[in-house]
């Protein structure tokens, strides 16, 4: 097995605005094209309320999830790590219970982002749950990059738009209480969410009111650099998309927006969810399994290793 030795240990989140994009199924399959490249990968489910990575990856092993964390019946993250049958693959479940489908309690989620930073791997991928919820856009901004998966359909298209809003919106309040400014903030970013202030104009309206708060917001906006994946592209004009939207999202959410790939749809990928068949395996030479294999490529090359991102330092 071939080991690619990276610097530090990465964190990648996965997520997106809407379901039925194909992101469990993106994150199974880079985690276990990241588990056989640096040997020592953790994949993270989570979708509270709705996990499913153990189905995919055919983990039958019920007992230990993110709710026995969450309740303290297991102190540790590290003790509920699942084996896979994948090389250089573990996983963390996710919770079942319905309470999973609200946002945690703050404090539960600082807990689990300290232990999820110390455990002992290479890579860590979350892969996250459909919407805009706050947690879902702390553990997205938490990523190095974050990464948005959307398919070619304008209601794909639109919901990504507004979850890249929404994460905006999300820094300037972590920003704005950093700085003592909440109150201001607050009003803003709920305009800039309802879509009534862009995001220029919510920052230039900040530095009126609060004098040079606008340079340090729009800073820390350059440092959040999400990436983004297009799946299930059957027509030219679906493979033009990422670059477009990456345009889209420079010029006016003022957010640098790395486009990693475009996954053709193949309908086989189906057919390998339903016998519980990795499709990286089943159909190693796929443009599927290329396109994927071209991503975790991307992700490990040193250059792209960059330190934690300083939005991701207000979240804890």
């Amino acid at each position: 097995m071939h080991t690619t030795r990276i610097p530090a240990k990465k964190i990648w989140a996965i997520g997106g605005g809407k379901g039925g994009t194909g992101k469990s199924f993106l994150s199974a399959s880079l985690a276990i094209e990241m588990g056989a490249r640096l040997g020592n990968v953790i994949l993270i489910d989570a979708d509270f309320g709705g996990p499913n990575l153990h189905t995919v990856l055919a983990v039958k092993d019920g007992e230990r999830d993110l709710a026995s964390f969450f309740k303290n019946d297991i102190p540790a993250l590290e003790d509920i790590l699942l084996p896979t049958p994948y090389p250089g693959l573990k996983l963390i479940k996710g919770g079942e219970s319905a309470i999973f489908a609200a946002n945690l309690h703050h404090a539960k989620k600082l807990k689990l982002i300290r232990q999820l930073k110390a455990l002992p791997a290479s890579g860590i991928i979350l892969d996250l749950g459909p919407g805009s919820a706050f947690n879902t856009l702390d553990f997205f901004i938490l990523g190095q990059p974050g990464i948005l998966v959307v398919t070619p359909e304008p209601t794909a298209v639109e919901n990504t738009y507004y979850f890249l809003r929404s994460c905006a919106a999300r820094i300037l309040r972590l920003y704005a209480q950093f700085y003592k400014v909440a109150h201001l903030a607050h009003e803003l970013s709920g305009e800039l969410e309802k879509g009534s202030l862009s995001l220029r104009d919510c920052l230039e309206r900040l530095n009126e009111r609060e004098e040079n708060m606008g340079p340090i917001f729009l800073a820390a906006l350059r440092s959040f650099r999400p990436a983004l994946i297009v799946n299930k592209a059957r027509s030219e004009k679906d493979f033009l998309l990422g670059p477009s939207m990456a345009d889209v999202v420079r010029r006016y959410f003022l957010i640098e927006l790395q486009f990693l790939a475009t996954i053709p749809y193949d309908e086989r990928v189906h057919w390998s969810l339903r016998k519980f068949t990795p499709f990286v395996y089943a159909h190693p030479q796929s443009g599927v399994s290329c396109a994927i294999k071209k991503v975790a490529e991307r992700l490990t090359l040193p250059e792209a290793q960059g330190g934690e991102q300083r939005v991701s330092g207000l979240t804890t």
